[in-house]
């Protein structure tokens, strides 16, 4: 994160959309004030950045960059690297419409909260960096081996390593969704600035955007009408779907994929343009699962353009086949390649041990028995490749079969637990809100 001489620039954000700067809709004063509040109770720096990811807000009880940061910055490459990670973060948080955790080009965690006007994008409060796990050598080699290119410090850089606080990932939660909370009240603040002032300046614009405002939304309860209408599948399909491509489950992906296909052929009977609709839908929950499952966002809008090309030239149902096949086979690889797993084979084989064993007591030894290598290696290669222990890709899986499973009202909270691995239902129960936010119960309700 960038230090406080930067505090001096104007405090603009522009959008192209709109022209609407972070100083219209919130007090930069207030803005500042909030931003103190949390760094004082959490001990995390906070600032805000624009959307190309450069800090313009800095609070006055932070710096505006940790020690590791400023090692990291003392070189200009460094500077846009972290620019252009919290850039991304923010951009991706304001897609996902929630705050985005993420590992940073240097390795930290650091967490995104959007800061939005209506549709328009104005930046975001970026907070971190912090560790997740215990500070240790293999750690501190990651961090040498991801900035290895970089003219800085190496000593001063380790020393910096050892500083840098480390959270659990409850607190990490915890702490973004309050910075999500404090850019809520930004949009929420600014909204109201922007129209009193609408009454009180310009009276004949606010009934002509009252005008075009119930037009839009005669017109968005149209669209949602003829959608709720014309549903081509159980929307518990698409959540298996989007789970089996977050889990990089590609022949679990494929199984469903083909089931929703059917269904889209059946109810369509023919119309190919309805059918082709509904693919363009699958599509787009694909694209999202990948995204979440770490796929490159540039990437994915890149190829979203390319494959809608495609499906418009498309007039049979064969070739509509094939080609979605190769859009799922196209974005999981864009999964993988993000993750940039060396060990593909080793952890691939292990992953897909995890997923058909989920149910039973897994542990890290028994998993690299069963592929034939050592636990210390199983347990590097999760680290190292994919961000995340053995024990949080396990609990990532049962998890994501626990929120199918809840969707059955037959089957109570106890035996979902025991579906899914686990002996203790209140542990389960803790787990799952640790996971999903929410209870298993209240989860079950929201449904």
């Amino acid at each position: 994160m960038q230090g406080s001489q930067y505090e001096k620039n104007e405090y603009t954000c522009h959008s192209d959309a709109s022209g609407i700067k972070i100083e219209d809709i919130i007090d930069i004063k207030e803005l500042k004030s909030m931003l103190n509040w949390f760094v004082l109770a959490t001990g995390l720096g906070a600032i805000f950045v624009n959307p190309e990811g450069e800090p313009i807000i800095v609070p006055d009880e932070y710096e505006g960059q940790c020690p590791f940061c400023k090692v990291i910055r003392s070189d200009p490459e460094g500077v846009k690297r972290c620019n252009q990670s919290m850039s991304y973060a923010g951009k991706l948080a304001s897609q996902l419409g929630e705050p985005y955790i993420f590992r940073c080009h240097a390795g930290l965690i650091e967490f995104a909260a959007p800061v939005m006007f209506k549709d328009v994008y104005l930046g975001s409060i970026s907070c971190g960096p912090v560790l997740m796990w215990e500070w240790d050598e293999l750690a501190l080699q990651e961090f040498l081996n991801l900035t290895q290119d970089l003219n800085i410090n190496r000593e001063a850089l380790m020393v910096a390593s050892r500083q840098v606080k480390m959270l659990s990932g409850r607190n990490v939660q915890a702490a973004a969704q309050l910075l999500f909370v404090m850019a809520n009240h930004i949009a929420r603040t600014g909204m109201l600035t922007l129209q009193q002032r609408k009454e009180l300046n310009e009276q004949q614009a606010r009934l002509a955007e009252a005008i075009f405002e119930r037009k839009q939304a005669e017109e968005t309860i149209k669209a949602l009408e003829s959608k709720v209408q014309t549903v081509a599948y159980p929307i518990e399909k698409e959540h298996d779907l989007l789970g089996k491509v977050k889990l990089g489950d590609r022949t679990g992906a494929k199984e469903i994929l083909n089931e929703m296909l059917g269904d889209i052929f059946f109810r369509k009977a023919g119309n190919m343009d309805l059918i082709k609709a509904r693919i363009l839908e699958l599509v787009v929950v694909i694209s999202r699962a990948a995204v979440e499952g770490g796929a490159s966002l540039e990437k994915l809008l890149g190829l979203n353009y390319d494959f809608i090309s495609e499906l418009s030239h498309m007039d049979n149902i064969d070739e509509l086949c094939y080609w979605l096949v190769k859009v799922l086979d196209t974005f999981m690889d864009t999964v993988y390649e993000t993750r940039n797993v060396r060990s593909a084979r080793n952890l691939g084989e292990a992953l897909k041990y995890i997923r058909e064993n989920y149910n039973r007591n897994l542990t890290l030894e028994n998993v690299a028995q069963q592929i034939y290598i050592s636990p210390y290696y199983l347990s590097h290669m999760f680290r190292e490749e994919l961000g995340i222990t053995f024990v949080e890709y396990l609990t990532m899986v049962r998890m994501e079969e626990a929120k199918k499973l809840l969707m059955d009202p037959s089957l109570s909270v106890v035996a979902v637990a025991s579906q899914v691995g686990y002996e203790d239902a209140s542990y389960f129960s803790k787990v799952f809100k640790k996971y999903v936010g929410v209870s298993p119960n209240r989860y079950r309700r929201n449904i």
